[in-house]
């Protein structure tokens, strides 16, 4: 039995992972309207006969390492630019907390956006896209190093937005 667990911890694990980048856009809730990946949850608890909780867990500490790593890799990109004299330690300490604050406000806004339309949400985007590139040229920041808020080919069109973690 113990192994039989494990083993489905094991493929639940790779199943999270695959998953992380869909769920990466979502919040850490189980409740169906906000987090897509409950009813996953669901059908791999009563699959395999474990409780929702357990394999709700696997998928938010998978989600929980996967951000501690994308943080870390931004952290040493960082970290690069100001070694090369790109940005200062200062613009270095700007940019993350910009994006936490960013973060936090992203998922204060989660539902509003989703009862949105698309031409709203599009509207809103931009507005935000619009607000961080005059944050970036007050602060004497390229946007061209604002990969953690969307850029490099990681948010919407390849442009910035502030859903990138």
């Amino acid at each position: 039995m113990q192994k039989k667990i494990l083993l489905t911890a094991a493929a639940l694990a790779i199943v999270g992972t695959t998953l992380m980048t869909a769920q990466h856009a979502f919040a850490q809730t189980s409740d169906t309207t906000t987090n897509p990946m409950s009813s996953l949850v669901d059908k791999l608890a009563t699959k395999f006969g474990l409780e929702k909780s357990q394999v709700q867990a696997v998928f938010d500490e998978e989600r929980a390492a996967h951000q501690a790593e994308m943080r870390a890799k931004e952290e040493e990109r960082l970290n690069t630019l100001v070694s090369e004299g790109k940005i200062t330690q200062a613009q270095k300490q700007l940019i993350i907390s910009k994006r936490q604050e960013m973060e936090t406000q992203r998922e204060s806004e989660r539902e509003s956006m989703q009862n949105m339309t698309a031409e709203e949400r599009q509207a809103a985007m931009e507005a935000k896209r619009t607000a961080l590139e005059q944050w970036a040229t007050q602060n004497g920041i390229d946007s061209k190093y604002l990969k953690a808020f969307g850029r490099g080919g990681h948010g919407m069109r390849g442009g910035m937005h502030p859903a990138a973690e």
